[in-house]
């Protein structure tokens, strides 16, 4: 019995603690809630969930689906409390007012967000009036700022021209998010860069080819760079969306250019998705790092 006791007494108390700790948390880790695009073929729409230190903080994009995968995940959002929006179309913001309500619904305070978006143009209203048009007085949905919990928001309009300098929106307790304008089509959008510990992860949204001079520049080093993939190389989609979205060659030059350490494509369509093998063979002739193809669900550590 002596002997035993001894035993324990060595495993529990003179054996390293920090062999029995539970495994670190990673700084920053996607949760992938959507990774397809505009037609509607299994995916939810393009929105992601970032983890800072374990934690749900920000949500990026809100495509319809969105609202049921993040049930789907029993994410805890009580955490969440920044929102960057890539650009206004309906796959990348359709379930905005759905995420509002999910959060609302489980907390047990006021809610105060920041939600960045870019400028307004054309027939693309900023994001200032978007969220008011949503949920502000005389809204669509103007019961929700007080149904559940009542939340506030600070809205900030981004520039869209793309002789824009790339400007730092978020800078607190170590987390930083800066943002540059891209070019997608007639959409204002622009692309997000988040850091913390060190750690860079980068979201393009959607863009065309003309913006990777600022893309290439935002994701310098980044450890994983989310790029959407909407298309083949030419002449192999559409014409058109040529001028909304980036050419697997070309996504491969841009990841090469600026030195990130992983790849992760998402906002995935159809003839993409049947034709990965070619995808990836066509990124490879720049680029030698990983690449993965995302998918609804999908965790993805971000680490050095």
């Amino acid at each position: 019995m002596k002997t035993l006791m001894a035993l324990a007494f060595a495993v529990l108390v003179l054996f390293p603690a920090c062999l029995w700790a539970a495994p670190a948390k990673p700084a920053l880790e996607v949760v992938v809630l959507g990774s397809g695009g505009p037609r509607a073929f299994g995916r939810a729409g393009s929105s992601y969930v970032v983890l800072v230190g374990g934690t749900p903080r920000i949500l990026v994009d809100a495509g319809p689906g969105a609202f049921l995968r993040i049930g789907e995940l029993e994410l805890d959002l009580d955490k969440v409390d920044t929102v960057l929006l890539t650009h206004l179309h309906i796959d990348h913001s359709g379930d905005l007012a759905a995420f509002f309500n999910a959060r609302a619904l489980t907390s047990d305070g006021p809610i105060a967000y920041r939600v960045f978006d870019p400028d307004g143009a054309g027939l693309f209203p900023k994001t200032s009036r978007f969220v008011n048009l949503l949920v502000g007085e005389n809204g669509a949905f103007a019961y929700q700022k007080t149904f559940g919990a009542r939340e506030s928001f600070t809205v900030r309009d981004l520039a869209i021209s793309l002789d824009s300098p790339r400007t730092k929106i978020v800078d607190e307790d170590g987390l930083v998010v800066e943002e540059i304008a891209t070019h997608h089509g007639d959409c204002p959008s622009v692309a997000y860069r988040i850091s913390y510990k060190s750690v860079v992860v980068v979201f393009t949204g959607d863009m065309d080819a003309s913006a990777l001079p600022n893309l290439v520049q935002l994701a310098k080093n980044a450890d994983l760079l989310i790029f959407n993939c909407a298309v083949l190389d030419a002449p192999d989609s559409p014409s058109q969306l040529y001028d909304l979205h980036t050419p697997p060659r070309k996504i491969g030059e841009a990841a090469r250019e600026s030195g990130v350490k992983s790849l992760l494509l998402s906002h995935l369509a159809p003839d993409v998705e049947g034709h990965e093998a070619a995808v990836r063979k066509s990124i490879r002739a720049s680029y030698a790092g990983p690449v993965a193809f995302a998918s609804d669900k999908l965790h993805a550590p971000v680490a050095k």
